[in-house]
């Protein structure tokens, strides 16, 4: 009895001091996935992000497929800044909805949802710049040809609104 009695004491002792090792606060950030190299070439942590974010962007993607530029607008920030694949930039909803209204009535573009992942980066003054990367297949209809591109989205939330939209952009050609 004494012996198996030791055997637990010793155990206990050794799962406090296993725990008792990790500073302050070390649970509480999120395990690193990357980081980010600023202007000023200051390096930032990227870590793994809240997932609720992807849903507030699968969301508002889905409202472009359904052409719903109410939903779209009210989900953006009043200082959404958008950068287009093809180097066009819009500034703000109205900007943004005159872009997609023409974009809609040119070429029909459907998205189709590939993936996503959430991502944090703390930044140096406290604050954390939430971002979902993510990716889908577009499909253009132009002259009623069909034009598919894979694109790549970074994109910024802030209070649960779309801050920043970053596009990146490859054609599929067909085998």
């Amino acid at each position: 009895m004494y012996r198996l009695l030791s055997i637990i004491s010793l155990f206990l002792l050794a799962q406090v001091a296993y725990a008792g090792h990790h500073e302050s606060g070390h649970m509480k950030q999120g395990t690193v996935i990357g980081y980010e190299i600023m202007d000023d070439g200051k390096k930032l942590d990227i870590v793994a992000g809240d997932t609720s974010n992807i849903k507030i962007w699968v969301d508002y993607v889905e409202a472009h497929n359904q052409r719903d530029l109410v939903a779209i607008d009210e989900t953006n920030a009043d200082d959404l800044v958008g950068k287009a694949a093809n180097g066009v930039i819009v500034n703000g909803s109205a900007e943004h909805a005159a872009f997609l209204k023409n974009w809609f009535e040119t070429s029909n573009p459907i998205w189709e949802f590939v993936y996503a992942m959430a991502n944090d980066v703390p930044q140096a003054d406290g604050s954390i710049h939430h971002w979902v990367t993510s990716s889908y297949e577009v499909t253009d209809t132009i002259d009623g040809k069909e034009i598919v591109s894979r694109e790549s989205f970074d994109v910024r939330i802030e209070n649960n609104k779309i801050k920043e939209i970053i596009v990146a952009s490859r054609l599929v050609l067909p085998e």
